[in-house]
């Protein structure tokens, strides 16, 4: 008798055992990512394109909902928001990161990357890894390097050719050192403004300028208030998805081994996505009013020349001399 209670016990815990497990394998967790580009912007496509693959690959384990056009709060507090646990997933910027780690402001040096594909190399390798690295400390771990393309000026009042050109223009630049400096090297009036607050800076005339990607111009309609555009490629600005480092850790090892991969094997995809759009988009910036100029970029490198030296003494030299290794 007293067997038959001491097997049916064990019977009972192995079932409590078996359920236990089978609970916590059956959890879903479901995340939000936010992003600061319009709806019909291609961070939208490459976020969703990343939720629909995590999901297949956790069997519906990890469902992602994204959130476009700083739904979940502007760049800057999402990001915090993410490295504190408020936020799961943000779609960030290397320059807003340099506000915690300042060696991401590497990224931004003036003229340092002639493509997008110089950028994948060097983000995709070792220096990557490096520089993701100094983020966990804070929080949060860089789960992807994806892209936003290299930038251009546009502005209400001239074209710009040589970087006189610049003299008594007020141009909005993002959070981030390396832009203020280097748009004061040119002889422009660089002014920090939040990116969901610069159409109206732009339309009320608080600032003559701005600098981005074609994508921006189009999806902010920022032709509506901007004349000129001239096509510098002066910065390339990286866009790493950042996850709350808990977060993740506290995942089975399946799903976190399924959002680092498809992370990672998304940055290039997401690079050849935006080479393909920027095609058209010129097009349509044409079409839309603006008239495009190109410059030599020779006057222009050579305006920033102090900018580089200045960073190369404030930050990681050996990360900058990486670069310019890795890229020859």
């Amino acid at each position: 008798m007293r067997m038959k209670r001491l097997l049916s016990l064990a019977l009972a815990m192995l079932f409590l055992v078996g359920f236990s497990g089978a609970a916590h394998a059956a959890k879903t967790y479901k995340l939000k990512l936010g992003h600061t580009g319009a709806p019909n912007h291609h961070y939208q496509t490459i976020c969703t394109q990343f939720a629909e693959l995590v999901k297949q690959r956790t069997n519906g384990g990890v469902e992602i909902a994204v959130f476009p056009a700083d739904q979940l709060g502007k760049q800057l507090e999402s990001v915090e928001g993410c490295m504190m646990g408020t936020h799961d997933m943000v779609l960030a910027s290397d320059t807003v990161l340099s506000n915690w780690v300042p060696d991401m402001g590497i990224l931004n040096l003036p003229f340092l990357f002639r493509n997008m594909w110089d950028v994948r190399k060097v983000l995709d390798g070792p220096i990557g890894d490096r520089l993701a690295k100094k983020l966990e400390p804070h929080g949060a771990v860089v789960i992807g390097w994806w892209d936003n393309g290299m930038r251009h000026i546009t502005n209400s009042k001239r074209p710009i050719n040589v970087p006189d050109d610049l003299k008594g223009i007020k141009i909005r630049v993002p959070e981030g050192e390396v832009f203020v400096e280097t748009f004061k090297a040119l002889g422009a009036g660089p002014t920090v403004i939040s990116f969901g607050e610069l159409y109206s800076a732009l339309q009320l005339g608080t600032v003559d300028a701005q600098e981005n990607p074609p994508a921006h111009i189009l999806t902010q309609k920022f032709y509506e208030v901007q004349k000129y555009v001239s096509r510098t490629n002066h910065i390339h600005l990286s866009s790493p998805l950042i996850m709350n480092k808990a977060l993740l850790d506290g995942m089975p090892a399946e799903y976190r081994k399924a959002i680092l991969d498809t992370a990672r094997e998304l940055g290039p995809v997401h690079t050849k996505m935006v080479e393909d759009l920027e095609k058209k988009q010129w097009e349509e910036v044409a079409a839309k009013g603006m008239k495009i100029n190109d410059v030599d970029n020779k006057p222009f490198q050579e305006k920033v020349k102090p900018v580089i030296d200045k960073f190369r003494a404030k930050l990681d030299a050996s990360i900058i001399d990486d670069i310019q290794k890795t890229l020859k």
